[in-house]
């Protein structure tokens, strides 16, 4: 089963917010570049110092080690920070290659001033460059490497964002055809008139309204499941009056507690208009099957939501359309649910099942918002 991994955790304030972040940022230091460095070359220190004194028993100048661990981390720092960014991203390369240049003057100028001022005398001598040499150009090859993959997931997260903002725009062009209110008050008014002369008429009617006003609301607005519920219900009561042969086994059932767990508005519709765009819904032989089922777990009492559909696909070798459909779907679900949205897809020449598993847990005011 294919899982989506983008649970946002919950939100703390003052001193326990502060507090854990400093906990989080220390126990999980690949989520800080330079804290990550940092421990690299600490570790890396520390074991130059356990191997010079393993090799002679003890450990002369350490005060020069420390030094040069600190002076060499600054540097790779700024090359982290200034140097890499203006080269690859910036594409300022003469700039970057200016930088790195005075960088390394300086690392080397402070150095020999250092060791002059408290060890003893040393010259700017070819064996001093080539050694500095050596020991920066392992450092920054190791700093390029966490940058180059730091860059990488930034590059990443960008594009997923730029991509769920697309599908956001798509869903909202969807309901921006006409102004909501002349539409829904224009069928009040035909629903007034539709009363009196057939209520059963108006009744079918109403799951017309019903759903149009539910495409109609705002997307920054909290949606619920209940809602999203209520609006397939209502699309399928239209769909069984539009297709008298319509062969459908639908099974909703959805306790109260919905109306308190989110669902982003539209997804499920959107998963069972693929039926009716895809579905061979009139062939009695086989039937297509929706069920929307909400229940506790047994052993942990956590809500969960499943949704499973299946149906016989129109016509052998006919996929499934791209554009705003289950993909889609998926992905604004995982976005929404993290870790508690779970999918599986399996599909052939001739059939198509879908099953979605949301866990939802018990504390839902708990959720972040």
């Amino acid at each position: 089963m294919e899982t989506s991994n983008s649970w946002k955790g919950f939100d703390r304030f003052g001193e326990n917010r502060r507090g854990s972040g400093v906990i989080h940022t220390l126990v999980n230091p690949a989520e800080k570049p330079l804290y990550l460095l940092f421990l690299i070359f600490l570790l890396y220190a520390l074991v130059d110092l356990v191997s010079t004194f393993i090799q002679f028993g003890k450990i002369d100048g350490w005060e020069m080690a420390l030094f040069h661990f600190i002076a060499g981390y600054l540097m790779i720092s700024l090359y982290f920070t200034l140097v890499l960014p203006e080269y690859f991203r910036n594409k300022r390369r003469f700039r970057a290659v200016f930088y790195f240049l005075v960088l390394l003057s300086v690392l080397v100028l402070v150095k020999l001033l250092v060791y002059n001022l408290f060890v003893g005398e040393l010259s700017l001598s070819k064996n001093f460059l080539v050694n500095e040499f050596n020991r920066v150009f392992h450092f920054l090859i190791i700093t390029s490497v966490v940058w180059t993959y730091y860059n990488n997931l930034k590059l990443g997260q960008r594009k997923y964002e730029v991509e769920m903002d697309h599908e956001q725009l798509k869903v909202m062009h969807r309901s921006m055809q006409l102004s909501s209110h002349f539409v829904l008050n224009s069928l009040s008014v035909y629903m007034a008139r539709i009363i009196k002369l057939s209520p059963d008429l108006a009744t079918e009617f109403s799951y017309l309204t019903s759903l149009l006003r539910y495409s109609f609301k705002e997307f920054g607005e909290p949606n619920f499941l209940k809602e999203e519920v209520k609006a397939v219900g209502n699309y399928l009561q239209i769909q069984e009056m539009r297709f008298s042969r319509l062969s459908l086994i639908a099974e909703i059932e959805v306790p109260f507690i919905a109306e308190k767990l989110p669902m982003p508005k539209l997804c499920l519709l959107t998963l069972v208009e693929n039926v009716f765009f895809h579905g061979a819904y009139t062939d009695a032989d086989h039937p297509c099957m929706i069920k929307f089922l909400l229940n506790p777990e047994e052993s942990t009492g956590d809500w969960v939501f499943t949704v499973n559909i299946a149906n016989k696909i129109q016509g052998l070798g006919v996929k499934p359309r791209s554009g705003f459909g289950a993909s889609s779907v998926f992905r604004v679900l995982s976005n929404e649910f993290g870790d508690g949205f779970q999918y599986k897809v399996e599909s052939d020449e001739s059939t198509y099942s879908l099953l979605i598993i949301i866990h939802y847990g018990k504390a839902v005011q708990n959720r972040p918002d």
